[in-house]
This record gives C-alpha cells, sequence and structure tokens, in this order.
C-alpha cells in the first residue's frame, strides 16, 4: 500500500484512479501525514491484523484471569469491561 497526501490525490485524481483500475493499487491517502483514508479498487478486501492495541488487551484480559484466581474467584474488572466493549 502506497501513501498519498490529499494535495496530491487532489492534483493527480485521474492518474491515481487510473494506476487503481489497471494496477490494483492500494493508496492511504494522508492529511498532514496521518491516514485518513484507503483509496482501493472495487472488491478489495484488506486483511485485517492484530495491532498491538488488541495483543495489549488480550495480555490484560490474561492477567486478570490470573489475579482472580488467586483472589478466591472475584469477578474481574477487566473482562466485564471487555464484554461490555464487544
Amino acid at each position: 500500500m502506497k501513501d498519498i497526501g490529499l494535495r496530491e490525490l487532489k492534483a493527480r485524481v485521474s492518474e491515481i484512479l487510473r494506476h487503481v483500475e489497471e494496477s490494483h493499487e492500494v493508496y492511504a491517502v494522508t492529511r498532514r501525514g496521518r491516514p485518513v483514508g484507503v483509496l482501493a479498487p472495487i472488491g478489495f478486501e484488506s486483511k485485517p491484523r492484530a495491532g498491538k492495541a488488541e495483543g495489549a488487551w488480550e495480555r490484560l484480559e490474561s492477567l486478570a484471569d490470573r489475579l482472580s484466581e488467586s483472589r478466591g474467584g472475584r469477578k474481574s474488572a477487566v473482562r466485564a469491561l471487555s464484554r461490555m466493549r464487544r
């Protein structure tokens, strides 16, 4: 996936769309260096990947389980919060 700034996209929209259509290029559109969207061909499916935050949440849940076991089975606030977020 290539990054493209909003200004550059506006200036070269026809050319970029041709690349997307013909070469199936995928662009991450950025504004001031921050990604704001994706320009991709129809039918494109991005593969979700576990980010750092997801891995951290899973580690936190695991730790909460271990702590609740050591405290005589009290309910875990982390588990309750996790259920509310889903």
